[in-house]
């Protein structure tokens, strides 16, 4: 049995009208689930939904067929590039160098 030291619990709160409320205790009480399992539920699925959608990439087979040409033959990097690149690793470094010599 898990003792409430172990027990990693968070509390979701939301403010909503009555008449919203009402609605959401009816769909849950036909679907036969608490407030709070009928909210969880919901927004768990939601949540995955949106998450899927997210980091998913939908491609049709001419679109796939042409991103895993270019991955395969990628172009000759130019100079607007080059630079591109140049200013995204001074950058990451000046951060990375902040992060780990804080200043005194």
């Amino acid at each position: 049995m898990a003792t409430s030291a172990e027990r990693k619990e968070t509390r979701l709160v939301a403010r909503t009208s009555p008449e919203i409320q009402e609605i959401i205790q009816r769909a849950a009480d036909y679907s036969g689930a608490t407030l709070s399992q009928f909210l969880i539920e919901s927004a768990m699925e939601k949540a995955r939904n949106v998450i899927e959608r997210t980091e998913t990439l939908h491609l049709s087979m001419a679109s796939a067929e042409a991103l895993f040409a270019a991955l395969e033959n990628p172009p000759k990097a130019n100079t607007k590039l080059l630079k591109a690149a140049q200013n995204y690793k001074d950058t990451v470094n000046v951060r990375n160098h902040s992060r780990n010599h804080p200043a005194p």
